[in-house]
């Protein structure tokens, strides 16, 4: 499977001196440079205007075909692969400190909880919601190239009318659906989220058995049938993911990522890290 590179929007921003200071909108290909994992500082939208892609955010992975569009928090790490099809996708960043200017509510993003809620990262669109969603688009396109007075406020504008949209979209197509009540799909999916949460400081599955009041032999056998996978893994997978995005910041020694991930001593790290990848934290980063 190809890899499709990912960047942190800023440096790409840095590069064009049309683009606005809190936005930044590009194709997907365009916003390219590192093949691995990545977290960016910005809200991102990507609308999917053609073929298929696979988006892996944390550890969630969601295959999408067109059209779709794809929603990720800023502390998300996330990836996105192509599935072997063609495609075509445009994707919109931004930081929240400057959509927010102006809101008395300065939680307001969070009701918006498709950014970060299990299964509700990528949602897929009919004929009419693509249309409407990628007018949106052009228009934020369009804006983004202008100096007058409220260009600012006009952008700001349609990325809240874009998140109600998508907030209505998902709405309408939770209303259709039946009320699912696999026990073993809702256990893994409040694991995931609490892992996301806690995997630094807990990594021992007792704590996560003990937050959802199961033993943990009866958690563990729950989570390997339902994804194959036991905890633990799900656990060393959530580190090791952490490790290579913290790795990729040259600026942190080895031995402070060690530290800041809670392992005992840079040994240590480098120990699970190799086991893990076949290859030491400095091997990867060079």
């Amino acid at each position: 499977m190809k890899s499709i590179p990912y960047i942190e929007y800023t440096k790409l921003q840095a590069r064009d001196k049309n683009a606005g200071q809190w936005y930044y909108m590009s194709h997907l290909a365009n916003a390219c440079a590192s093949a691995d994992y990545h977290r960016t500082s910005a809200y991102a939208i990507c609308l999917l205007n053609e073929g298929a892609l696979r988006l892996e955010s944390d550890l969630f992975v969601n295959n999408a075909q067109a059209p779709a569009i794809f929603t990720i928090a800023p502390s998300a790490i996330r990836k996105f692969s192509d599935l072997g099809i063609d495609y075509e996708a445009r994707i919109l960043f931004f930081r929240k400190e400057v959509f927010l200017e102006g809101q008395t509510d300065i939680n307001y993003l969070d009701k918006f909880d498709f950014f970060e809620k299990t299964g509700q990262q990528v949602v897929t669109l009919n004929a009419a919601q693509f249309q409407q969603f990628r007018s949106y688009f052009d228009l934020i396109h369009e804006k983004a190239n202008e100096t007058a007075p409220h260009t600012t406020a006009i952008i700001r504008s349609l990325i809240n009318i874009i998140l109600n949209e998508i907030e209505d979209v998902h709405q309408s197509q939770q209303a259709g659906q039946p009320v699912t009540t696999d026990k073993g799909d809702h256990i893994l999916s409040r694991f995931k989220t609490l892992l996301s949460s806690h995997f630094i400081q807990e990594r021992q599955v007792s704590f996560y058995a003990g937050k959802m009041h199961l033993t943990p032999k009866y958690f563990s056998s729950l989570i390997k049938q339902d994804s194959g996978k036991t905890a633990g893994e799900w656990i060393s997978e959530m580190l090791l993911l952490e490790s290579k995005v913290r790795l990729q910041d040259k600026s942190q020694s080895i031995a402070q990522i060690a530290y800041d991930l809670n392992f005992s001593d840079p040994s240590h790290f480098g120990k699970f890290f190799k086991k893990h990848t076949g290859m030491s934290p400095l091997k990867y980063r060079s």
